[in-house]
This record gives structure tokens, sequence and C-alpha cells, in this order.
């Protein structure tokens, strides 16, 4: 897997994507959420960004890692730490997804850091991950959104969206506008020859179906 960059077993995977219709995207879900963090002059300086895998991909993982062997969905210690920032080396061109912008100009972001790894009470797997910010203006609203260009992976931010105990602070969510979105994605499999083609060459158009949040806040 690009993001995940797990072990899974290509039976599991192969399993996964056999069970949806050839050409199908995406195939995986995370649920996202965000904290935005200020210095005193209320620039934002760093965000910490949180993932709940969908049930199907957290128990494929559960299983390759060799995770909660008594299936009482609590980890030890020892599991924790070693999961710890599992998801975090990227590839195949995946920078995160995360993007974030003043005014339409994009802010640079750091490496990411692992904060934490748990797993809910019904088997999901949770992370969160932090990363800089840099060239961010105080007082000046940002937009989030959170992607896979290739969507091979589909993100929807309905995890909490905070800022970092800044009294004042708003959130705006814009839900990405999903009939638009495919109306995009049928186009552009019909330029390409169709979900078989696309197989190989899926085309870039997760930007179309993600979420965008706004957080202002303050001076």
């Amino acid at each position: 897997m690009r993001m995940a960059a797990s072990r899974v077993t290509f039976a599991a995977l192969f399993s996964l994507a056999t069970a949806m219709p050839l050409g199908a995207h995406p195939h995986i879900f995370v649920d996202a959420g965000l904290r935005v963090m200020h210095d005193a002059a209320g620039a934002i300086t760093a965000v910490e960004v949180t993932w709940r895998y969908d049930e199907l991909y957290s128990l494929l993982l559960a299983s390759d890692y060799g995770l909660d062997p008594d299936h009482d969905m609590v980890l030890t210690a020892d599991e924790t730490a070693a999961m710890l920032g599992f998801d975090l080396n990227w590839g195949g061109g995946f920078a995160g997804g995360l993007v974030l912008s003043q005014s339409g100009d994009p802010l640079a972001l750091g490496a990411p850091e692992p904060v934490s790894f748990f797993m809910h009470p019904n088997g999901q797997i949770q992370t969160t991950h932090r990363r800089a910010v840099q060239g961010a203006a105080p007082r000046v609203p940002v937009a989030a959104q959170i992607f896979d260009p290739e969507f091979y992976i589909a993100f929807e931010m309905i995890l909490d969206i905070t800022a970092d105990d800044r009294p004042g602070c708003s959130v705006t969510l814009e839900r990405a506008d999903l009939d638009a979105a495919y109306a995009v994605l049928e186009a552009a499999l019909q330029e390409i020859g169709g979900a078989v083609a696309a197989e190989d060459n899926f085309p870039p158009v997760g930007a179309y179906f993600a979420d965008r949040a706004v957080i202002a806040c303050p001076g």
C-alpha cells in the first residue's frame, strides 16, 4: 500500500480488490480530523492529522501485523509502541494527503512525526501524526483539505477539527460536491478508454472528492 506502507499479504489485498467492480476506486476509506497549533502571534506552526481507517482495512492490518490475538480490542503497550508511525513511510508519489493554504497560496509542510496509535472497540485503527507548518501569516484563515490525488484512498473529514485552546476560533466545513466529482470522474474515465484502462492509469481526481475546512482565529 502506498500510504500505509503495510505488509498486508498479497492474498488479502487481492481479495479486497476483487470484491469491487473492475476499475473501482477508492479501495480504502479513512475518516480524518485536524488540530492546528499556533504561536503567540497567531500564526499556525503545526498541525496534527488523525486518520481512522475503515473496518475492513483495519482488520487486514491487525491480521498482518499480528495485533490483538485475543480479539479483545485492547492493545498492549508493546503493540502500540511497535505500530507507532507505521503508516508514515509514504511512497509512490503520495505526500501525506494534507494540503494547507492561505489566500489561495499553499503552505509548506514538514515531514510527519508520529503522535499516537489506537484501536477502537469496534476494531478500527486510528493514528495521529504531526507536521510542522512553515510560512503561515498570523490571523489569516487557513484552508485545509485531505485527499489522495489518485483516489485510491477516500478521505472524509468527519472527525474533530479544532484549534489549540485559542478562544474565538471557528471552523467552517465545506463538504465535497459528490455529484459533480463523479461527473468529473466519469468524463475522465471515458477520455482514457473506460474503467478497465483506468486500472493502470487512474485519473488524478481525488481533489474533486475532498472536503474543505477553513479555520479562522482572531488576533
